[in-house]
């Protein structure tokens, strides 16, 4: 999540937490408390199975959990005068990678891994534990598999809007830059063949921000009010990688953010000439295209603007944009 939830936990975990069943426990809400105290949100997982939080949770926060081991009375025994067991808390972001956090037990940090997860977008926080012990006894505080769910809201800081997430990948320029008249939808994805690696002068991906009194005016701080990321993967497995967007130039009140798609091309090969060593093969798959000439790859990514998302709508997208990048299959023979 570089992006993200601290410390992103292997798909396994995913996979587990969602087939095992928990304490019987179902809280959708978390009861709310007093404020938050310095600036962080807290949310406590209290022995009985019942939860308090500190007030509603919003984008970009950061949120504090406190798990009363009490829940969890499975999987328990010391060794050497310590615990031989350990709470491992999952959480994730609207169904997105898993972050881990240390809950209670045996601390494999020695305690200095406190338990603050990073709240980077609005919408549902899922979050659920697992107990396991030295002598292999493992169990789950998960609402008997459905986890628990919180919602988190939209910052003060979000934009109004977001939108007119385009791609541009054109030998023409105009004065300097794209022409409107290349610009193409992203919900429909793009093509990054071998023609576009080659000749094409203009390969962008831009998209378009509007917050009222921040992008309708010539603004020097606007770096410092809109914080613009990009998020990208190979494939539908493992996590995203975060890197900042930076500001094109205004298109009337809005303001046009653009990205290198020739910077993102996991299959550019090894200084644009061919793999030599099995060893410089890309631990993605690769596939090949219906001729079977060309490797292709599927690259994946949504951006977020102070913690609200811009993801496409069209459905069979799986909520997130897609770049199909394609080279010559020879340059990977060695990967074959």
């Amino acid at each position: 999540m570089s992006y993200g939830l601290a410390r992103a936990a292997g798909l396994f975990c995913l996979l587990l937490a969602t087939a095992c069943s928990g304490a019987p426990a179902s809280e959708q809400a978390a009861e709310t408390s007093s404020a938050s105290v310095d600036g962080e949100a807290r949310l406590t997982f209290n022995a009985d199975f019942t939860s308090t939080a500190s007030g509603p949770f919003v984008a970009g926060q950061k949120l504090r959990v406190a798990y009363d081991v009490a829940r969890s009375t499975s999987c328990r025994g010391d060794q050497n005068g310590h615990p031989g067991w350990s709470v491992t808390g999952y959480a994730r972001m609207n169904g997105g990678p898993v972050a881990t956090f240390e809950a209670g037990g045996f601390s494999p940090s020695g305690g200095t891994q406190a338990p603050i997860l990073d709240l980077p977008s609005s919408g549902d926080l899922e979050i659920w534990f697992q107990t396991t012990s030295v002598w292999g006894c493992t169990s789950y505080d998960s609402a008997y598999g459905k986890n628990y769910h919180f919602a988190v809201g939209r910052s003060t800081r979000a934009p109004g809007w977001i939108g007119n997430a385009a791609a541009v990948v054109s030998r023409a320029t105009c004065n300097g830059g794209p022409c409107d008249a290349d610009r193409s939808s992203l919900e429909g994805g793009f093509t990054f063949d071998t023609w576009a690696r080659q000749r094409a002068a203009i390969t962008l991906g831009t998209f378009d921000v509007w917050k009222q009194g921040t992008t309708d005016r010539d603004n020097p701080d606007l770096w410092r009010d809109l914080d613009v990321q990009l998020f990208t993967r190979v494939g539908d497995v493992g996590p995203f990688a975060a890197r900042y967007v930076g500001f094109d130039h205004r298109v009337g009140n809005d303001a046009r953010y653009a990205f290198s798609l020739r910077e993102l091309d996991p299959v550019g090969g090894v200084n644009g000439g061919a793999l030599t060593d099995r060893s410089q093969c890309p631990t993605f798959r690769l596939a090949t295209d219906a001729s079977g000439q060309y490797v292709q790859v599927d690259l994946q990514f949504y951006v977020t603007v102070n913690g609200t998302e811009l993801r496409p709508t069209q459905p069979g997208s799986g909520g997130v944009f897609h770049g199909t990048y394609q080279n010559y299959k020879g340059l990977y023979a060695v990967c074959f």
